[in-house]
């Protein structure tokens, strides 16, 4: 059969073949797939256009494996698989709330780890020290980071002169010393985010005070290793019984102990978790006063949302909610402050893929965070009466907006101004809870709970200050 006889699909068919065996017999390198195929089916693979790109949780995922896993070693394999994993949730009980649902909750097998740590509590005989302060803190870096800035290698020129010999010479063009590029500038400035250098100041650590905790905070979990879920906290009719919420967010109140009279700010309070739980012991009939702040107002719409379904209508006009920037100042009429403080919320940025602080059009909002906490917590110190105890708190496990953002609090007050505020020693509150929760034993200041797949609670840091003048 000649060519001149075929018809057109079956000449390109023919062709086709007759162009994979010539590709075949002329190559000179047979085991590449790319030349077999026919020169006019090849085309080259470009990054830019057909390799995929990573999603922000994979970015996150990233990030923290760079950063995290050299901070807390051993213990990262078992954080990481946590994190991934669904978490678990404790019942707090609200005294409010109608008898009939909390009977839901007693077919289950449930721990009150709070009533737990009250009866260990009393159980402990040992007398506090008299000394006024236990320890005085000599600065030390806080980095987490050490592992990737010694393999770190910026690829711009570095231009060495001397600059003696043009310092007082003005018509002397000296040229610049290094030239980051964008994405070399944000790499550093993620180094930072991620790391802190101590100064030379000492920080003052209060010995431990007594613990307190408050009878009207029950919050329940299932037993470790137990995964089952709680029953949804519905309610046709009156309060809900219990509010779900994670077990390592009840640990900051506690720190607070707030008690019925007291004056308490809660600067950072939506979605209200915290409010709910702190309304727990307030009596804001007898002399207790709340103001719940936040710079959002959809998530304050969150927060009296939380309210109207859990206390009576009395209880909410008692409570003020304002909807200012939290990095103004308040009038320092507050003996009781609570800053949960936004982070990079570790969990929800390697569940979530929408909303994600770690998404590139969000990146520099995620590389002021550091700042903005670090605002956040003057404001709360500022807002305090002297005598006061402030609590911070994060959901995060970056040391560097953690105990990094203490120190560089404790600096910047120390450099600036005549405030001065000292740590709170919070190792006997957490020994009450070493049952239920998991602490890194390396921070200075605060305390992190760390997630693991037994008791999949947190991340959670929180800090106890005391304003002293």
């Amino acid at each position: 059969m000649s060519i001149r006889n075929l018809s057109f699909s079956k000449y390109i068919r023919f062709r086709s073949i007759l162009d994979l065996d010539l590709s075949i017999a002329y190559s000179s390198d047979c085991t590449s797939y790319y030349w077999c195929i026919p020169r006019r089916y090849r085309y080259k693979p470009k990054w830019a256009f057909h390799q995929k790109k990573d999603t922000n949780q994979q970015l996150a995922l990233g990030n923290f494996d760079a950063f995290y896993k050299p901070h807390y070693g051993n213990d990262w394999p078992s954080i990481r698989i946590s994190l991934l994993s669904l978490p678990k949730y404790c019942a707090v009980i609200n005294k409010y709330g109608k008898e009939s649902q909390t009977k839901l909750l007693k077919k289950f097998s449930l721990i009150n780890f709070t009533e737990n740590a009250r009866l260990l509590n009393e159980m402990k005989t040992q007398e506090m020290p008299d000394s006024k302060y236990a320890r005085n803190l000599a600065p030390e870096p806080l980095t987490n980071s050490e592992p990737v800035t010694e393999n770190l290698t910026l690829e711009s020129e570095v231009v060495n002169y001397d600059e003696s010999v043009h310092k007082d010479n003005l018509n002397i063009f000296v040229p610049t010393q290094q030239v980051y590029t964008e994405k070399e500038q944000m790499l550093k400035e993620e180094m930072k985010l991620n790391s802190f250098q101590a100064s030379d100041i000492g920080i003052k650590v209060l010995a431990p005070e007594a613990v307190n905790i408050s009878a009207d905070i029950e919050a329940l979990v299932f037993p470790s290793g137990n995964i089952s879920l709680f029953p949804h906290p519905k309610s046709k009719f009156g309060m809900y019984g219990f509010y779900l919420m994670d077990a390592a967010s009840v640990l900051p109140v506690v720190a607070l102990d707030v008690q019925p009279t007291d004056h308490v700010l809660d600067l950072c309070a939506a979605p209200g978790g915290k409010t709910f739980v702190m309304l727990q012991s307030l009596d804001l009939f007898h002399g207790g006063k709340l103001l719940c702040n936040d710079s959002s107002q959809s998530r304050i719409n969150r927060l009296k949302d939380v309210l109207r379904s859990h206390f009576p209508p009395d209880i909410v006009d008692q409570v003020t909610v304002t909807n200012f920037d939290g990095l103004q100042t308040f009038t320092p009429v507050y003996n009781k402050v609570l800053v949960d403080v936004p982070c990079n919320g570790d969990r929800y940025v390697l569940t979530e893929e929408d909303n994600n602080l770690f998404q590139i059009s969000r990146t520099h909002e995620r590389l002021k965070l550091m700042k903005t906490q670090k605002q956040l917590l003057i404001s709360a110190i500022k807002s305090c009466a002297v005598g006061g105890n402030i609590v911070y708190s994060t959901c995060t496990l970056s040391p560097a907006q953690n105990d990094g953002v203490i120190q560089a609090v404790m600096e910047e007050l120390w450099q600036m101004s005549n405030i001065e505020v000292a740590v709170v020693d919070l190792t006997p509150m957490t020994e009450l809870f070493l049952e239920t929760f998991k602490f890194h034993d390396k921070t200075r200041y605060g305390k992190q709970v760390l997630p693991n797949l037994l008791n999949n609670f947190g991340p959670t840091y929180f800090a106890k200050l005391k304003r002293i003048k």
